[in-house]
């Protein structure tokens, strides 16, 4: 997956939330069926515990799918769960720098 494989790339924290933000504004445009709760697809982000959140609120929702729900939205939900895991794995190895970028 084309943002996974950037995400790995990245080389600050700033750079993550700026590419994690134009994810979220993507999410937002093509979230026609609101699949995501609006908590996954709120800006700004608001760092590494918001991007905790995120994660934790897309793995409750998942649970709490029914067996027989809709496909699409069920793997909708877990690519976006894996974007976030990736970008928290990435931040954990990113030294600190200026902040988030001022995008909303």
């Amino acid at each position: 997956m084309p943002i996974i494989d950037a995400i790995q790339r990245i080389d600050s924290q700033h750079q993550l939330f700026f590419l994690l933000t134009g994810y979220i504004k993507g999410l937002r445009f093509c979230d026609g069926q609101d699949f995501l709760p609006w908590e996954q697809r709120n800006l700004p982000l608001a760092g590494v515990d918001d991007v905790k959140t995120r994660i934790t609120c897309l793995s409750l929702r998942l649970r709490g799918m029914a067996s027989d729900a809709n496909h699409s939205h069920r793997l909708n939900i877990e690519e976006a769960m894996e974007v976030f895991r990736t970008a928290l794995r990435r931040l954990a190895n990113l030294p600190g720098d200026a902040g988030l970028p001022q995008v909303a």
